[in-house]
């Protein structure tokens, strides 16, 4: 019986564990719209990879009042019933149960949204062909490097429910979220490149529009007031957090320059460079820590700190000795 019950827990575990890695990367492509430009995916993705829904027909304001209630689903349950909650109810698969629960009430949330098609913002100014090429291997790169982290098991709670005793698959981190995870394991795998290419441009669809650019708003300063990993990652890797902005405001310049100049008006255009600068103020206010702000102490148990997460400079991995240079470069290994 011990060994059955052994048994049906690990096939648990795995089978919820990779419909939370399944819901996180399958949202990824869902922002793109990855779904819409390939439709060859679609059988693989949530919500076939893109809002696919009947458009809203009253603007804006019937989007937000489609979506806001829905979008309650998911925050609700994901702020509040934290793992440090659920772990008093469900034991170790606490925070198991807290992912499953997030990433089911995430993919409701993906089949239900309403779109809200009109009007185009920006029209991505380069070859169809290459930003899907982009976008599909950008996508697999960072699952990949999710993936093959061995702390990714611990942010799933795949390890504690399974009792996996190594330090090496613990929590990276208390309060890490799998976003900045994302990540964070995409440039430890492929540096500040791959960091650039995954968060700065992969994941802007086609066509950006006008309801695009408000769920992203709301999701991104939601994240970013919610979690302190990734407050204080961004923090730790500055300058090319601010590269993938200009490279953001390079694209939509170029699409408002193709836009006037096949006749676009003039007073449009200025709106959604005004709307542009003013997401980046909103979005870097929210990235900012109050001086007065307490952080939370970190536990022993996941006592990985985020800053640990950036990558060494040049300057700190030529002042280690020769057997901890391997250790210093190497993708997943965690610093001590």
């Amino acid at each position: 019986a011990r060994r059955a019950a052994r048994g049906l827990n690990i096939a648990t575990t795995t089978a919820v564990g990779m419909y939370v890695y399944w819901i996180l990367m399958g949202t990824v492509a869902w922002i793109s719209h990855l779904g819409e430009r390939a439709p060859w995916l679609r059988f693989a993705l949530p919500a076939e990879g893109y809002p696919g829904n009947a458009p809203s027909s009253a603007g804006a304001l019937g989007f937000v009042a489609r979506n806001v209630p829905l979008s309650l689903i998911f925050v609700v349950p994901h702020s509040v019933f934290l793992p440090s909650r659920l772990r008093k109810i469900f034991g170790k698969h606490g925070r198991l149960m807290y992912n499953f629960v997030s990433a089911a009430t995430l993919h409701f949330f993906l089949l239900n949204f309403t779109p809200l098609k009109t009007p185009v913002v920006m029209t991505i100014p380069f070859n169809t062909n290459f930003h899907n090429a982009l976008s599909i291997g950008c996508l697999a790169y960072a699952s990949y490097a999710f993936l093959s982290s061995p702390a990714t098991l611990g942010l799933l709670g795949v390890s504690s429910a399974l009792e996996l005793r190594d330090s090496k698959y613990s929590n990276p981190a208390a309060g890490m979220d799998a976003i900045t995870w994302m990540g964070v394991t995409t440039w430890r795998l492929g540096g500040a490149s791959a960091f650039v290419l995954f968060t700065g441009l992969s994941i802007i669809p086609r066509e950006l529009t006008l309801g695009d650019c408000i769920t992203r708003c709301v999701a991104a300063v939601y994240l970013r007031q919610r979690s302190r990993s990734f407050r204080e990652w961004v923090e730790k890797i500055e300058g090319v957090h601010l590269l993938t902005w200009i490279l953001r405001g390079t694209l939509l310049s170029f699409a408002c320059h193709g836009a006037l100049q096949g006749g676009g008006n003039v007073r449009t255009v200025g709106w959604i460079l005004f709307g542009a600068a003013s997401l980046a103020g909103i979005l870097r206010l929210a990235e900012s820590e109050s001086p007065n702000a307490k952080k939370k102490p970190i536990s022993r148990a996941a006592s990985f700190d985020v800053a640990e997460a950036a990558p060494a400079a040049l300057d700190d991995v030529a002042r280690v000795n020769r057997p901890e240079r391997w250790h210093a470069w190497n993708p997943h290994a965690r610093m001590t």
